[in-house]
């Protein structure tokens, strides 16, 4: 008897969807021009493509990670499972996201990239956590990609305050 508890996935889905992560990453390297005092479109241009790469990397790296972390379940799922967590994983961005361009757009904040900043950091652990759902045991797949998310937030961070 197969149960499907919560909203975890049917195990006959073909595809996980990463598209809400990189438009995640999208509308935040968008906003960031807009809180600077001057607009430039060379700003607008480079953040976006700045966070797009940081976006892909994200991505990716947590998904090599977990599937060489985790190679039982690797072989049993031909890599899918690590795909499915960091897709779960990422809808975390969603609601930072959000916050983040109702900060900048109607409050005039400037806190872009501390809203980025927690939206990776939320995303990379409960994709950890999604993993261990699954099977994988250890805390290396909650703490590794923790680490790996501070050193891309803080990277993005460094390299937004180089844009002209």
């Amino acid at each position: 008897m197969d149960m499907n508890l919560g909203y975890a996935q049917a195990p006959d889905r073909k595809k996980t969807a990463l598209w809400p992560a990189y438009l995640c990453f999208m509308t935040l390297g968008l906003l960031i021009p807009f809180s600077r005092p001057d607009f430039k479109v060379l700003t607008l241009l480079l953040s976006f493509l700045l966070a797009l790469i940081i976006g892909l990397l994200a991505v990716q790296l947590l998904i090599i990670l977990f599937n060489s972390g985790n190679k039982e379940l690797s072989l049993e799922s031909g890599g899918q499972f690590s795909r499915e967590a960091v897709g779960s994983g990422m809808l975390f961005m969603i609601p930072f996201t959000v916050l983040a361009v109702l900060a900048q757009l109607l409050l005039n904040w400037d806190a872009v990239m501390p809203f980025a900043s927690a939206a990776i950091m939320t995303a990379a652990a409960t994709a950890g956590a999604e993993v261990m759902k699954k099977g994988a045991t250890g805390i290396k797949n909650v703490i590794i990609p923790s680490g790996l998310a501070f050193l891309l937030s803080t990277g993005w961070m460094m390299l937004v305050a180089l844009l002209p």
